[in-house]
């Protein structure tokens, strides 16, 4: 009864008025290419200068090669972020900051080599937003993600054959942004 008073109490004290947020919807194209990764995102302004967001990826995908082979990329990726943006919020240029989680299995497509594992770190981001009407925007955008991942590797995507594991850290390119948000 206590904890339900004082996370009331917190959110009460910490709550930023409902009426100056504009909230936001929208899903990354660049996403959809990675071999049909599904994902959507949403936010909300909470100053005329930085926005909040969370997004959720999925892709369950494996896909067969002619030669009984396989490839794919599946994942199941959370972040929740903030954004800063110079001159207004949805619009124009901004940089921005999330924690990321991601479950992942990819291998076969360059290589016959696979790794699976879990990923948790933080990512960096930047790009521009258009406007394109009142309620509908594309943005552009590159980003960065580094943390930890534990991982096991194999020596191809069906025999599961352990060739490593272990934990180690990483800084990888992570996002090539060509989104379509919907602004209410």
């Amino acid at each position: 009864m206590n904890r339900t008073i004082i996370i009331i109490a917190i959110l009460m004290l910490t709550s930023i008025s409902a009426s100056a947020q504009k909230w936001h919807l929208g899903t990354d194209f660049g996403t959809w290419a990675h071999l049909g990764t599904m994902n959507i995102e949403g936010g909300a302004a909470v100053s005329r200068h930085f926005s909040i967001e969370v997004a959720a990826m999925y892709n369950p995908w494996v896909f067969k090669k002619g030669n009984g082979s396989q490839f794919q990329s599946k994942r199941q990726e959370y972040l929740i972020g903030t954004r800063w943006w110079p001159w207004h919020v949805y619009s124009g240029w901004w940089v921005g900051g999330a924690a990321k989680y991601r479950e992942y299995n990819r291998g076969g497509l360059f290589r016959q080599t696979t790794e699976e594992g879990d990923a948790v770190g933080l990512g960096i981001s930047g790009g521009y937003t258009l406007m394109l009407n009142e309620h509908l925007n594309i943005e552009f955008g590159l980003g960065a993600f580094g943390g930890w991942t534990r991982y096991t590797s194999y020596t191809c995507p069906k025999c599961g054959r352990i060739t490593d594991s272990g934990d180690k850290w990483f800084i990888l390119p992570d996002d090539l942004t060509i989104a379509l948000i919907w602004v209410f």
